[in-house]
C-alpha cells in the first residue's frame, strides 16, 4: 500500500514537472485596414509557436494568405481569428490579403 502511495505522489510529481515545461503560444495581434496590415512586418523568435491574432478591421472580407506559411483564413469585418504557426526557422515569411493583394505584410523570424 505504501509503495503504492509513493508511486502516485512520484508520478503526480512528474506530471507537475512536465506540465510547468510547457510553454504558451506567443500572441502577435494584427490589424487589417484598408490602407493595408498593421504594423506591416512583425517579429517572432525561431521555432517558437505563434499565434496570431488577425483583426479584420475593413467593411469586406478579407482572406489572410501566406503561402511560405501555408495558411489561409477567411475573416468577416469586425472579425478576429488566430492563425498559428510554429517551428519556423529564421528568415522573411511574407503574407498578403488575397482579395485585396495590395495588402501585404511579413513576418521576420530571428
Amino acid at each position: 500500500m505504501r509503495a503504492d502511495r509513493s508511486l502516485a505522489i512520484a508520478f503526480a510529481l512528474l506530471l507537475g514537472v512536465a506540465g510547468g515545461a510547457v510553454a504558451e503560444d506567443r500572441t502577435i495581434p494584427l490589424a487589417v485596414e484598408e490602407a493595408g496590415f498593421a504594423p506591416a512586418e512583425i517579429e517572432a523568435p525561431a521555432g517558437t509557436r505563434v499565434r496570431l491574432e488577425v483583426t479584420n478591421r475593413t467593411p469586406a472580407a478579407i482572406e489572410f494568405e501566406s503561402f511560405e506559411l501555408n495558411r489561409e483564413r477567411v475573416i468577416q469585418p469586425g472579425q478576429t481569428a488566430a492563425v498559428y504557426v510554429s517551428g519556423l526557422g529564421p528568415g522573411r515569411y511574407e503574407f498578403f490579403d488575397d482579395f485585396h493583394q495590395q495588402r501585404r505584410g511579413a513576418l521576420l523570424v530571428r
